[in-house]
C-alpha cells in the first residue's frame, strides 16, 4: 500500500500516514458494511498508530543510510519481505484485530473461499492499479512484493501457528 500512500500524498497532499489512516478507516468502514457488523474499534485505532509509525518512520529515514547499489536494494527488499511476512503471521496469531488491509484480505477468504496466498495477491494487486491511478511510485520492487508477499504469509502462517500454540500451551500449565 505504500505505492498508493505516496502517490495520494504528491496528488491530493497529506502525509503519507495520514493516508495510511483514511485508507484504513474506508478499509474498516467497507469490512462492516459487507459484514453487517459495526466498525472495529482497535482496527481504527491500529491504523492510526500505523500511520503515525509510519510518519515517524520516514522522518527518521532521511537521516539513515538507504543502499545505491543494487546487491544492497535486494538484500533490503528480501529482508523487508521477510519480517513483514514474519509479522504478519505473528501478529494474525494474536486474534488482535487485524490491520485493515489484512482485515480485507481475510474478508476476501471468507467471502470467496479462496487461500490467504491468492487473496492477498488479488488485494495487493488492486492497491497497485490504485496507486497507478495516482502516479504513485511503482517499480520491480512493487511488483515482487505484489506476487511474493501472498505467498509468503501463507508459508509462515502455519509455522507462527504452531509456534504460538506451543507458548500460549506453556504458559497455560502450572508453575511447579
Amino acid at each position: 500500500m505504500p505505492s498508493l500512500q505516496v502517490g495520494l500524498q504528491q496528488t491530493l497532499g497529506l502525509t503519507v500516514g495520514t493516508w495510511e489512516f483514511l485508507i484504513g478507516a474506508i478499509l474498516v468502514t467497507i469490512m462492516a458494511v459487507i459484514r453487517r457488523s459495526r466498525p472495529d474499534v482497535l482496527a481504527f485505532l491500529s491504523s492510526f498508530l500505523t500511520g503515525m509509525g509510519i510518519d515517524m518512520w520516514l522522518f527518521i529515514t532521511k537521516q539513515v543510510w538507504i543502499p545505491e547499489l543494487w546487491v544492497g536494494k535486494i538484500l533490503f527488499l528480501c529482508l523487508g519481505l521477510i519480517f513483514i511476512g514474519l509479522g504478519v503471521s505473528l501478529y494474525l496469531q494474536a486474534k488482535f484485530s487485524p490491520a485493515p488491509p489484512d482485515g480485507m484480505v481475510l474478508l476476501l477468504e471468507e467471502q470467496f473461499r479462496m487461500n490467504r496466498a491468492t487473496s492477498r495477491t488479488i488485494f495487493s494487486g488492486a492497491v497497485v492499479v490504485l496507486a497507478f491511478l495516482f502516479s504513485g511510485p511503482i517499480g520491480v520492487g512493487t511488483i515482487i512484493m505484489v506476487v511474493s508477499l501472498g505467498p509468503i504469509v501463507a508459508r509462515f502462517y502455519p509455522i507462527m501457528e504452531k509456534l504460538f500454540q506451543h507458548f500460549t500451551f506453556s504458559r497455560s500449565l502450572p508453575l511447579a
